[in-house]
């Protein structure tokens, strides 16, 4: 069986701040902490891979026979929740009613576009769902200072966490005091190879070091920083730091040792043992003679009559299928994943009733709980960012005003959705602004109304100038 994990460690120190005096002593003493969490990273993403322990599975009785099944739902796991959650990329929308606010956020969300933030995201998201931990990095982009015709003033990425922590002050509030990223290079000492690992520490007060190795390392640069906060932001995918499948991993390998045994047992069906009864072979007459041979003459020794019978045991399949079934549905149940299932329910007009019955709101009750674990993390990352925008660019962005909103699922059951909305705008007790939100019809709740209510007004107008030059032509033509 595998090892049994319980979640990443957060880094912490009892310094009140990171300075060129502490920081290699605060360093030394985080990267220690980061190697144990390093270690579980390393297990869980090879995991994800295909490397699981029945790999290392062994055998005592016919060793020869050993089959070793990875059925992956590990990897399944993660893809579904990375692509149920940001298989459609995340939205910006403005939580003021203000034309100028819709529009700067209208083209921040096309300079993400731009800057390929979607895929950056899938990249974070399924770190987090692989160990627990996602880590994200984010700078101005200095080529806009010379350079005019750059097309996005800031630059995103996704840090792999196993060179990448956050490291945190030993407090109620758990305060960001510093993010670290590292590169290791391999190199050639004139005698052997040897690892050489240069850190990079931000810290939150606008302090950038460039520090030489962890252990008795040295600063071999500092200088300071304008962006506002720590750029290396940490995404815990949950308060445990606990990946998408890690509850379950010892399901899973009960389930890959399921399937190897169940193979191994139809092999040794196919490749039963024969044994003798009553019977005397030649003395030059071996198994494997007989086997080649695939057939035998036996004489019978006295009264007993000589004959040759297979041992042929297998397992129950179908108790097997039963216990198999069984521990798929403990592991979706644990994990929120739906069944795969055809969906019937008796009634196929319900739509409601096939989502319960099929674990789909399992799925998108984790969505949510994922929704507002994330939500934090990337309002710290949305102050960088419209720091950066409104310093090289111009604009005029308010990070408080912006709201994230996830797309999934947006165009199920449009048909209700547009009753609601119908319904409630012909209630005129219901502010038609809270008709639009309750629907559910649209990303952006506040500029679809506010598109909403211009057109209204547009087709208002239209209409009562049609109105008047219709009056106009009836006095002037009585008769027509």
């Amino acid at each position: 069986m595998g090892r049994n994990l319980f979640g990443r460690r957060q880094i912490r120190t009892s310094e009140a701040a990171i300075t060129a005096d502490n920081v290699v002593k605060v360093l030394s003493s985080a990267y220690t902490i980061h190697q144990a969490n390093r270690d579980e990273i390393e297990y869980l993403y090879k995991y994800y891979k295909g490397w699981q322990p029945v790999l290392e599975r062994t055998k005592v009785i016919r060793p020869e026979i050993l089959n070793q099944i990875i059925e992956n739902r590990a990897n399944q796991i993660v893809n579904f929740r990375v692509g149920y959650t940001v298989g459609k990329p995340i939205q910006y929308v403005s939580t003021v009613s203000d034309d100028d606010a819709s529009r700067d956020i209208s083209r921040l969300n096309d300079l993400m576009r731009v800057a390929g933030k979607p895929s950056k995201d899938k990249q974070l998201v399924e770190w987090m769902m692989i160990c627990g931990l996602g880590y994200r990095l984010t700078l101005a982009n200095n080529e806009l200072l010379t350079n005019r015709n750059a097309k996005v003033p800031f630059e995103i990425y996704s840090l792999d966490p196993r060179n990448a922590f956050v490291i945190k002050r030993n407090d109620v509030a758990n305060t960001p005091l510093a993010g670290v990223y590292y590169i290791t290079d391999e190199m050639f000492d004139g005698q052997s190879t040897v690892a050489k690992q240069t850190f990079y520490i931000y810290t939150n007060d606008g302090d950038y070091f460039v520090v030489d190795g962890w252990q008795n390392g040295k600063v071999i640069e500092h200088q300071k920083y304008s962006l506002p906060g720590i750029p290396i932001i940490e995404y815990p995918l949950n308060n445990a730091r606990l990946g998408a499948f890690e509850v379950v991993l010892s399901l899973l390998d009960c389930l890959n040792d399921l399937q190897s045994n169940r193979l191994d047992s139809v092999s040794q069906f196919v490749q039963s043992l024969l044994v003798a009864y009553n019977c005397e072979l030649p003395e030059d007459m071996t198994a494997n003679m007989i086997r080649d041979a695939g057939m035998v003459v036996l004489k019978s020794n006295g009264e007993n009559k000589a004959d040759l019978k297979v041992i042929s045991e297998t397992l129950n399949q179908d108790q097997i299928e039963t216990l198999k079934k069984d521990i798929l549905a403990a592991i979706n149940e644990i994990v929120g994943m739906p069944s795969q299932g055809n969906g019937s329910t008796g009634d196929s007009s319900n739509n409601g009733a096939v989502i319960l019955k099929n674990g789909w709101q399992g799925a998108e009750t984790r969505a949510q709980d994922f929704e507002m674990m994330f939500r934090e993390p990337e309002q710290q990352m949305l102050d960088i960012v419209t720091a950066i925008c409104n310093n090289l660019l111009g604009m005029n962005l308010d990070a408080d005003s912006i709201d994230v909103k996830f797309t999934r699922r947006n165009y199920e059951d449009l048909l209700t959705k547009s009753q609601t909305l119908i319904t409630m705008l012909q209630n005129d007790k219901i502010h038609p602004q809270c008709a639009y939100e309750a629907s559910g019809l649209f990303i952006d709740t506040q500029d679809a109304y506010n598109m909403g209510m211009d057109w209204y007004k547009e087709q208002t107008e239209k209409a009562a100038a049609n109105n008047d030059t219709a009056v106009s032509e009836n006095v002037e033509n009585p008769t027509s």
